[in-house]
């Protein structure tokens, strides 16, 4: 089973069944789905198939965890998936596993995903034992683009995208 996470007022606890309405609200809003859901509103069944694979991930400590902040509840959803076995958007990302992180913009700009991801790669490097992160980012989301720096991720290539050009990122999680 995947622990929960904590920083301060940020709590990531597992995503379970029971958090199906409030990430079907996250993801068909039309400001998180733009780049994460390439601007596809996902039927319900699809995002339960993604709570359904989150806990086949439990034992090796991947998956969903639902965001929620003291005194104001459900924020989003951060992960660690892994990425597929012929490297998902580019051969340089097979083997890896990529963070997720989407918050409901009322969270936007408060550094709530900035203390997310810290949370995540330090769960990734202390309980999963890896030693790196991988990320593809939609070029045009800047935003996403500023975390993957503030968050010690460099810029390793640039790949063909469903939608937008992929920016490709690596994060060391281990002395090199």
């Amino acid at each position: 089973m995947k622990p929960t996470l904590r920083d301060g007022g940020l709590t990531l606890e597992p995503s379970a069944g029971r958090d199906l309405d409030e990430l079907c609200r996250l993801l068909w809003h039309p400001l998180v789905r733009l780049y994460l859901c390439d601007d596809a509103a996902l039927p319900r069944a699809a995002v339960g198939g993604m709570l359904a694979q989150s806990a086949e991930l439990d034992g090796r400590g991947l998956g969903l965890w639902t965001v929620r902040i003291a005194d104001a509840g459900f924020a989003g959803v951060a992960g660690l998936l892994p990425v597929p076995a012929g490297g998902g958007a580019a051969p340089e990302m097979a083997g890896g596993v990529e963070p997720l992180i989407a918050l409901d913009p009322a969270f936007w700009g408060d550094g709530h995903a900035t203390a997310a991801l810290a949370l995540l790669a330090g769960h990734a490097r202390d309980r999963c034992g890896l030693g790196r992160l991988v990320a593809a980012v939609d070029e045009p989301d800047r935003a996403s683009r500023r975390l993957m720096g503030r968050c010690g991720f460099e810029e390793i290539g640039r790949a063909p995208g469903p939608r937008y050009t992929l920016v490709l990122y690596r994060r060391w999680l281990t002395a090199q």
